[in-house]
């Protein structure tokens, strides 16, 4: 009998997982991954995925790109509405054109997001059914119980599910600020959130593409000889993110445009005295550099560091410490007598590129811990939203140590002992709930197409049975008489001198 309340019937369609090795670690979750994925996609995502196979009709296809190809006309039209109607002054319609050319870079986000997921879920259910040595006179044990592997993993388990709220939240607001285009709104605050969106998808798509980068190919050096071949798609995975890195624009170059709209922020305030303030607030704690400047890092116990709340504080400060600093450098090499161009130039590396890394980073982090703390989320998910919170943050967070220790943030040997035993203890508390964190966002077997990623967890079984599925693989091959029946004569290659 079929549940009878909306949220019930959607996560009752979802089928159950196929039992097998697997069920160790998913029976030792905290939490029920079907729970998670309702809240995670939503009720509407989960309405589509009831109708998806009427979806994939032909007519509905056709349907679909009709769609695509009007919506080019029309984003057409509006950009020449902007430029012909004169009612923008150049300044403002600047802002909401650069606004209009996000929408591509925020999609990239989310592409490269989808690929590293898929790379998770074929690595961590991997290594939850490989098993490897163990303590003496025991059995083996699944390799995720290794302290490195969950290292080399976990965090970027944590960035997946950052980044899975972040693409999504700013992608609405891209869907908000289009809107406003469609509506014709030429205020102030449609202009400005043009730029904010443009200096949000400039830094999302370097995120989320080199996350996505560096994680596949930790996730195919963690699958060993396996993460090699070619039928467990993990090759695929990383050579079809590969372009996402200069799709749109390369990354290093896009993060000009970040840095650029920050040092315009901070130049209005140091020199005017102008609020800096944004539409969707992510600049807004900038207006108390002075003060976020003078703090230090508190923490004394690693408990304290479990908190996201310490990395978001850590953050605010390094967005702060940079965005001074590459103000100073800017403001160094015009000194010396240096245009802007090469000014600016001389000033990304270690400044601004750092700069709009440290910017998005933070906020991306940012909105997860709202997220993970938000009181409406439910309250059987918030220990692990807010312990895979803490580890993203920390994570990221320890790439930027020298930094911290730069500008005094950090002092003495404690605070980056905190930070790394913080991350390895988040690592081995999200050890048991890792295979139900990728059943969340794990497609059918047939979409992930990997035999050690299947659902069953039945490794070897999977990956003999595709091979004996590939084509003439019982067949001879070829060139199989070179080598049987017109054999060279014994001696016959010895060299005659």
């Amino acid at each position: 009998k079929a549940p009878a309340k909306e949220k019930e019937i959607h996560i009752w369609y979802l089928a159950d997982l196929p039992s097998g090795p697997l069920d160790t670690y998913r029976k030792k979750a905290s939490f029920n991954w079907k729970d998670m994925l309702y809240f995670i996609d939503g009720e509407k995502a989960l309405a589509f995925k009831v109708t998806a196979d009427c979806l994939c009709s032909s007519e509905n296809t056709f349907y679909i790109f009709l769609i695509i190809d009007i919506h080019k006309y029309w984003h057409f039209l509006v950009f020449y509405d902007l430029v012909t109607s004169g009612v923008l002054d150049p300044s403002k319609r600047f802002g909401a054109t650069l606004g209009a050319l996000s929408g591509g870079r925020v999609s990239i986000t989310r592409m490269a997001l989808v690929n590293l997921k898929l790379a998770l879920i074929v690595s961590i259910r991997f290594s939850a059914t490989r098993r490897q040595f163990g303590p003496k006179d025991t059995e083996e044990i699944p390799v995720l119980e290794y302290q490195l592997q969950q290292w080399r993993l976990i965090p970027y388990l944590s960035a997946a599910y950052a980044l899975e709220h972040f693409s999504k939240s700013i992608f609405m607001n891209f869907v908000e600020f289009q809107i406003g285009q469609a509506m014709r709104d030429k205020s102030d605050r449609q202009a400005e959130l043009g730029r904010e969106i443009h200096a949000i998808g400039c830094s999302s798509k370097p995120l989320g593409s080199w996350i996505a980068q560096r994680g596949i190919q930790e996730c195919r050096e963690a699958c060993g000889g396996h993460g090699y071949l070619a039928m467990n798609r993990l090759g695929d995975l990383r050579n079809d993110n590969d372009p996402n890195c200069t799709y749109e624009g390369d990354n290093n170059v896009l993060l000009q445009q970040t840095s650029n709209y920050l040092l315009s922020l901070f130049h209005a305030k140091h020199y005017g005295g102008v609020q800096i303030e944004s539409p969707l607030h992510s600049v807004d704690f900038l207006n108390d550099f002075h003060k976020i400047l003078g703090s230090k890092f508190i923490a004394t116990a690693m408990e304290e560091c479990m908190d996201s709340a310490v990395s978001v504080g850590a953050y605010k400060w390094l967005v702060c410490f940079l965005l001074v600093e590459s103000h100073r450098r800017l403001e160094q090499q015009r000194a010396i007598g240096m245009d802007d161009f090469d000014a600016r130039n001389n000033s990304q590396v270690y400044y601004c590129r750092s700069l709009a890394i440290a910017y998005i980073e933070h906020y991306c982090l940012q909105r997860f811990h709202e997220l993970s703390t938000d009181p409406e989320t439910p309250a059987g998910l918030r220990p692990v939203l807010s312990k895979l919170c803490a580890l993203y943050g920390l994570w990221s967070l320890s790439s930027h140590m020298a930094t911290l220790y730069q500008g005094n943030y950090f002092s003495g040997k404690k605070p980056a002992e905190l930070v790394q035993m913080g991350i390895l203890t988040l690592c081995s508390q999200l050890k048991d709930d890792a295979v139900s964190l990728v059943d969340v966002f794990a497609p059918s077997d047939f979409i992930l197409n990997s035999p050690i990623g299947r659902a069953d967890g039945q490794l070897y079984k999977n990956l003999w049975s595709t091979v004996m599925q590939g084509s003439k693989v019982l067949e001879r091959p070829s060139w199989w008489k070179e080598f049987c029946s017109n054999k060279a004569v014994v001696g016959s290659l010895r060299p005659k001198l």
